[in-house]
């Protein structure tokens, strides 16, 4: 898949991603953020934190870091 192929399905997966109010990047629809940075970064790249995690390398991270999204 050529690069620009691959930029064009993210950003489909995006749109996507907006309209359902999932991950962009999985499509995971369990949105629940360690903190208000992770829920503001998910405003601009509609990554789930997994995958904020595994873009920043933050893979350790424990689920028991986690806040939900109606605290």
């Amino acid at each position: 898949m050529r690069p620009i192929d691959q930029i064009e399905m993210f950003a489909e997966m995006r749109r996507r991603a907006k309209t359902t109010g999932c991950c962009a990047s999985c499509g995971n629809k369990n949105l629940q953020f360690r903190d208000e940075v992770s829920r503001k970064e998910y405003t601009i790249s509609l990554l789930c934190q997994a995958c904020q995690d595994t873009v920043f390398g933050l893979e350790d991270i424990s689920e028991d870091d986690f806040i939900s999204e109606a605290e």
